[in-house]
């Protein structure tokens, strides 16, 4: 016959969970950390080339996201294995990125149909995995950012074409990198 517990002991199984699930999505600054950094550098190389030099496809840049992408599916496999408990909410996290990423390859892949605006759509279609990574975990920072990718969205569909990687780079910074580095310090202080 199994053990009834009692409320407090059932409150304490709640509680180690929900730090469980907390635990392993802060291990997540990685993944924001290594996204941020390849996308700003990729927009920022795109902006240099335009601006400065006369490179026929100076979009090729944005090449370095599949090593990103190799890079996250190896990290993401091992901390798979290493995982001693793994929540829905760490699944439902998971696919919330993984859906992100499969539309970021479709509006890649079909962008000029639709007039190359993929920077706006893009950033702007970040918010709301940012956002909701932070309500996930209760994390301001990145519920900031998810704001920041709203409002720098609409800004980038209002300029011209080297303007817009520049503005995608300052978003990203803001709502990437920084929460990445609040994320990752965080997790070293609790």
């Amino acid at each position: 016959m199994e053990k009834q517990l009692t409320p407090q002991q059932s409150l304490d199984v709640i509680t180690s969970m929900i730090q469980q699930a907390k635990g392993n999505m802060q291990k997540n600054s990685f993944y924001f950390l290594l996204w941020g950094w390849t996308i700003v550098i990729a927009n920022l190389g795109v902006y240099l080339l335009i601006k400065f030099t006369d490179v026929a496809d100076p979009y090729l840049m944005f090449l370095i996201t599949i090593v990103s992408a190799i890079i996250s599916m190896i990290y993401g496999f091992r901390q798979g294995k290493q995982a001693v408990v793994s929540t829905h909410l760490d699944s439902i996290y998971k696919w919330l990125w993984i859906g992100f990423g499969v539309n970021c390859f479709i509006f890649w892949f079909f962008g000029a149909k639709m007039g190359w605006q993929l920077s706006a759509i893009i950033t702007s279609m970040c918010a709301v995995p940012t956002l909701l990574s932070g309500v996930l975990l209760k994390f301001k920072p990145l519920i900031f950012g998810g704001l920041v990718f709203w409002i720098f969205g609409a800004l980038i569909f209002l300029t011209n074409n080297e303007t817009q990687f520049l503005l995608a780079a300052i978003a990203v910074t803001l709502g990437y990198i920084l929460p990445g580095y609040m994320l990752r310090n965080a997790d070293k202080h609790a």
